[in-house]
């Protein structure tokens, strides 16, 4: 090959990539740089903010939540089709079921949570509780924060859920109580 040659495939491969960055930059995230997670909390009204510090390896959002007076929603029950998990260290069975029965698509939504210890002990009306999603691919989480309220022993409704984008969700809800904190996490995809 010729140095002329060589130039000319140097360029057309460098227009190749510069067209691909400019094709592919719109799928992306809808903001340069990640922010903090958005995160929902509900606490007693005469308690500080949670301690996040995790009881397991599985790592807790960093944001510190401000303590936000209990909120009260009325009463429901669950149906069958809530998805259940158990929180890390296997305390805590959480159920959760988007109000309404199914996800919208990038629409703001209420989401219904029912939170059971294994042994059977009721969980503490002081308990903490922290709902939050996050994309961890890209960096970010919710554009909204939720606001939780009680609805019962065991029972919370998160109010202004919204999964933002097509992909792959991470959905936590976090107990704090007795200075023991767990996370319960799911996968979400929203196609």
């Amino acid at each position: 090959m010729t140095v002329d040659r060589i130039t000319r495939a140097r360029f057309a491969c460098v227009i190749c990539v510069a067209c691909a960055c400019v094709t592919l930059l719109p799928c992306g995230c809808d903001r340069a740089e990640p922010s903090k997670p958005s995160v929902g909390v509900v606490a007693p009204a005469t308690a500080a903010a949670p301690s996040l510090a995790p009881s397991s390896s599985q790592a807790v959002p960093q944001a510190v939540p401000q303590a936000v007076p209990q909120a009260v929603a009325p009463p429901f029950t669950m149906t069958a089709a809530a998805i259940e998990a158990r929180s890390a260290d296997g305390t805590y069975i959480v159920r959760w079921e988007p109000v309404g029965g199914s996800l919208p698509d990038a629409e703001p939504f209420d989401m219904r949570f029912e939170i059971k210890r294994a042994d059977g002990k009721p969980v503490a009306r002081t308990a903490g509780v922290i709902v939050d999603a996050e994309m961890p691919q890209h960096g970010h989480g919710m554009n909204l924060t939720p606001t939780i309220a009680r609805a019962g022993d065991g029972l919370y409704l998160a109010r202004g859920m919204l999964l933002h984008m097509t992909g792959r969700w991470v959905l936590s809800i976090d107990i704090e109580e007795d200075a023991i904190a767990e996370r319960t996490q799911w996968y979400v995809d929203v196609r």
